[in-house]
């Protein structure tokens, strides 16, 4: 453009000024379009950037900035076809908080910050392989290739250990750790759900038994698809009205043989499993809530029972039901069992109510004054399976208790075990000195039995005397006047004759 003008002004056809002018008009529209051509050119790029920064921002977890599912299942679906020809095995895992992480996570700002800090920590032991999961507590890891199942374990403890690691200060004092399920697999894409649901089931089990690595089995599955069988027809059987549930009576006897009282313990005949032993859907129906609506029902159920039994007999025998501890926690307990006694005109005496040590030390005080406003209605409390687990001595003496129930591990090898001797005296003892009661359960032969007996111990417990019986059989101990066996003289012949049944 310059040439062609300078060429115009030499033929003299155009005046020099004007020429000039235009010239310096044209380098400067020129200028100005090469600049703006440099700010689109920017402004594109920026443009290109934020959508990779946006793309980015939607593909991460706002907490933890680690991936999401999305970007699992792409990666899980190519991981699988680069690796569709060799032998080794993939791993996926699933890793989730344990349960003292919950004691931060709603502390808002603080539980976000010991997140993002957790996720960095997998990270750092992994790579780019920890993706978040649904949950906000939970992240899974594509392992991609390993050796077995062993090299698959120590990835997962070296997790494990860096979770778990002290924070530095100020807060030393948050201590949280992590359980992992692992699910090895070959070719998963077609899979990829139940491969990942695979890895869950392992982290339940995880959970359940407190470990902190398991790899998913076939045993793990089966046991897993049955315990889901058990919630499901559970609660279809608590609607359906507890048909399928009945009540056994076990009963309490003193050192004469007389029948102080019984335990009520539930039974459950399914129409799809089969008997269910109570140790099997119990700890299911604690985690699912269903517990409330069982021991209602059951409390209302053998109440009713006794109600029938004190009419038609004039005896004043007590019943015995276990309350958990979720329902010990509930503010309603004590206004649900007195309304309960007070439909079926039973004294607050009538009633014992089982709670385990657990229950009442999670936190003393708030329990002693439960137990006090129950004990202020006249019902009895009885700790159960007394010298497991916790060290409740020091509140031993503040609990409002009538009667400690001696664990039967301690009274499985009395006869052997010194140690166990010791144990079940000093119990006894401390009962003897509190004014309490001392109750002995799971007894089953004669030396278990004079032990006990040349201790002192107030009541007995166990097959020796009774099994578990329906309510029919429990009532013939009545009928015959609500004696075992007539005296301690006579103790030995009404064992050999129990022991002869």
């Amino acid at each position: 453009m310059k040439d062609d003008a300078r060429a115009v002004l030499n033929e003299g056809s155009v005046p020099h000024s004007d020429t000039v002018e235009r010239l310096r008009r044209a380098e400067e529209r020129l200028a100005l379009l090469e600049q703006e051509n440099r700010r689109l050119r920017a402004g594109v790029q920026e443009l290109e950037t934020r959508r990779e920064e946006l793309l980015n921002l939607l593909n991460q977890d706002p907490h933890t900035a680690l991936p999401i599912r999305r970007i699992f299942d792409r990666d899980f679906r190519r991981i699988s076809e680069e690796h569709a020809a060799q032998s080794q095995p993939l791993a996926v895992a699933a890793v989730r908080l344990d349960r003292a992480y919950d004691r931060i996570r709603n502390t808002r700002d603080r539980g976000k910050v010991f997140l993002f800090r957790t996720a960095a920590r997998i990270r750092a032991v992994v790579g780019d392989c920890v993706y978040q999961a649904d949950r906000v507590d939970e992240f899974v890891l594509l392992l991609g290739a390993v050796k077995n199942q062993k090299r698959a374990r120590a990835i997962a403890r070296l997790v494990v250990r860096e979770v778990s690691a002290p924070h530095e200060p100020p807060a030393q004092d948050v201590a949280f750790g992590c359980h992992i399920g692992i699910c090895l697999y070959k070719d998963g894409e077609e899979q990829r759900e139940e491969i990942l649901g695979n890895a869950y089931i392992a982290l339940e089990e995880c959970e359940a038994s407190r470990e902190a690595v398991i790899v998913y089995s076939a045993e793990i599955g089966n046991r897993y698809r049955e315990r889901q069988t058990i919630e499901k027809e559970l609660r279809r059987a608590i609607q359906d009205g507890f048909s399928e549930f009945s009540t056994v009576f076990q009963p309490f006897v003193d050192r004469d043989g007389r029948i102080l009282g019984t335990e009520a313990l539930i039974r459950w005949k399914n129409r799809v499993l089969g008997n269910i032993p109570p140790g099997r859907f119990i700890p299911i129906a604690e985690e699912t809530g269903d517990i409330g609506f069982i021991e209602q029902w059951m409390l209302y159920h053998s109440c009713r029972k006794l109600r029938q039994w004190r009419d038609r007999y004039g005896t004043e025998i007590y019943v015995s039901i276990n309350i958990s501890p979720s329902q010990f926690k509930q503010s309603d307990l004590v206004e649900r069992i007195t309304g309960i006694l007070d439909v079926l005109k039973l004294p607050g005496s009538s009633l014992k109510l089982e709670l385990t040590e657990g229950a009442v030390m999670e936190n003393p005080q708030d329990a002693i004054a439960k137990m006090n406003t129950i004990r202020s209605h006249g019902i009895q409390i009885s700790i159960d399976d007394f010298g497991i687990g916790y060290s409740s001595l020091n509140y031993l003496r503040q609990l409002p208790i009538n009667t400690l129930k001696i664990d039967r591990s301690f009274i499985e090898d009395l006869s052997l075990n010194s140690n166990n001797q010791e144990i079940v005296k000093a119990i006894i003892s401390m009962a003897h000195s509190l004014k309490i009661e001392a109750l002995a359960e799971g007894v089953e032969t004669r030396e278990q039995l004079d032990f006990l007996l040349s201790e002192q111990c107030h009541s007995i417990q166990g097959f020796l005397f009774s099994r578990p019986v329906s309510a029919g059989e429990f009532e013939e101990f009545l009928a015959a006047g609500g004696m075992i066996f007539s005296s301690s003289d006579g103790v030995a012949a009404a064992i050999a004759g129990n022991s002869a049944q």
